[in-house]
């Protein structure tokens, strides 16, 4: 069962899910969370109602006490799990995936989310063959929306007015963030924030640049002092500034943790391999603990509690808050965006001036078979050991050189694919890494 993910569960409906299978995953996290009360939430996915209503049946037949919160983004679902320490719980969506996937984001006890390894390989296990053990668990629906607002709104401090643009791409972001940043005293313009599962006017994935140019042009038309984007269910986000250019995440997340610094020093801040070197510059200058990661929700939300991190980031746009009991929080990332500028007296562009400047690329994928991939990633490691680079290895191979220049070749969780990322402070160690670390693949490739 391929759909049976690194961090959860996500396939083509109804080919790969379907409300059968939806039953028996009913089935099985019930009997993983035994007799426990859980959350129930869903985003605005056509497949959605319909898979729902299987998943129930599973899990009330598992006699577990369900609290549908209905419609909600990702985040509202994990804040509710975490704040109300719940003993598990599921939301149905397909995140940034095209609009025919949908899935499941599955969490344990006081929001914690599953890995493979932590207990989505025991679901996928169970539900192959499992029967109902015909148990009469408890239903009951609860709106949270407005718990989750004043929570965000209570740990957001405001200054003067911003005019804030917000793209939900019709995900369901789109039912919560307007609503906050209104309460937080913006003035509001709403792109596309009506969820519509057949995302009509654009894909609702921030990290794709075409996917922004409705809320570039907004943001100009307008006048505004900043513009939002969200993913399908909102863990995600991205940002334009005044003038309609696009925030790089690395940027992004680095004003979110020289915000963070400021009120804590000393902080521990977590960032994963993928990230710019210009994100552990900004660490070390203010001060902060730098803690590096693996890729993945998971991962990082497990290092988040273990090493008690203030803040984690991804260079895909999650944004990890400790305030948000360490999940990654589009929305909230959003806020305390909001919280930054507004406090400041420059324009958005101006706040990252004095960064340092890197050339970073986006990811390459190199098509590898499934049953070679991680061979030739170790074959790397080895080689690279051998020949004296300094490398991290603790998610695929990253090699690191002295002018500061690197790359990462990682198996890919979801494709026969490996994937490739480089950085340099120069445009001439840009090119060179690049043919470097795709001739290292090739070369490695070609062994018996």
């Amino acid at each position: 069962m391929g759909i049976f993910r690194a961090y959860d569960i996500r396939g083509i409906y109804p080919k790969e899910l379907n409300e059968n299978l939806a039953y028996r995953i009913g089935l099985a996290f019930g009997k993983i969370t035994r007799h426990g009360t859980i959350a129930l939430g869903m985003d605005a996915r056509k497949s959605g109602p319909s898979l729902k209503k299987s998943l129930i049946k599973g899990l009330l037949e598992s006699g577990l006490h369900i609290i549908d919160v209905g419609m909600v983004p990702t985040p509202v679902f994990y804040f509710f799990v975490s704040h109300k320490k719940l003993d598990g719980g599921i939301c149905i969506t397909g995140s940034h995936n095209p609009k025919e996937y949908n899935g499941f984001k599955i969490v344990g006890k006081n929001g914690v989310c599953l890995s493979y390894e932590t207990g989505i390989n025991k679901i996928e296990r169970l539900a192959k063959d499992i029967k109902s053990p015909k148990l009469k668990g408890k239903l009951e629906k609860r709106d949270i929306k407005d718990e989750y607002i004043q929570y965000v709104a209570d740990h957001i401090k405001v200054g003067r007015r911003l005019k804030v643009v917000i793209d939900a791409g019709n995900g369901i972001g789109g039912i919560i963030a307007p609503e906050l940043f209104r309460k937080l005293g913006c003035d509001v313009v709403e792109v596309f924030c009506e969820p519509d599962g057949d995302f009509p006017n654009h894909h609702p994935d921030p990290l794709v640049a075409k996917n922004l140019e409705h809320l570039q042009k907004k943001v100009r038309e307008v006048s505004a002092d900043i513009g939002i984007a969200y993913d399908g269910d909102a863990d995600r986000v991205g940002f334009v500034d005044e003038k309609g250019n696009i925030i790089p995440n690395n940027h992004a997340f680095a004003l979110l943790i020289e915000n963070v610094l400021k009120n804590k020093p000393g902080s521990k801040i977590l960032y994963e391999v993928l990230s710019s070197k210009l994100v552990e510059d900004v660490i070390r200058a203010w001060k902060g603990v730098p803690v590096l990661s693996r890729v993945g929700h998971s991962y990082i939300q497990q290092t988040m509690f273990k090493e008690g991190c203030a803040i984690g980031g991804e260079t895909s746009g999650h944004y990890y808050f400790q305030e948000m009991y360490n999940n990654d929080d589009g929305i909230f990332a959003s806020a305390k965006m909001i919280e930054l500028v507004s406090l400041g007296d420059k324009c958005v562009s101006e706040f990252t001036r004095h960064f340092p400047k890197y050339f970073t690329s986006n990811e390459k994928r190199v098509f590898c078979p499934d049953e070679k991939k991680f061979m030739v990633i170790e074959k790397l490691k080895e080689k690279f050991e051998r020949e004296g680079y300094k490398i991290i290895t603790i998610d695929g191979v990253k090699v690191i050189f002295d002018d500061g220049s690197w790359f990462i070749i990682r198996a890919s969780n979801t494709q026969p694919a490996l994937v490739v990322r480089w950085e340099s402070p120069s445009k001439e160690g840009f090119k060179k890494i690049e043919k470097f670390a795709i001739k290292e693949i090739k070369n490695c490739e070609s062994l018996p």
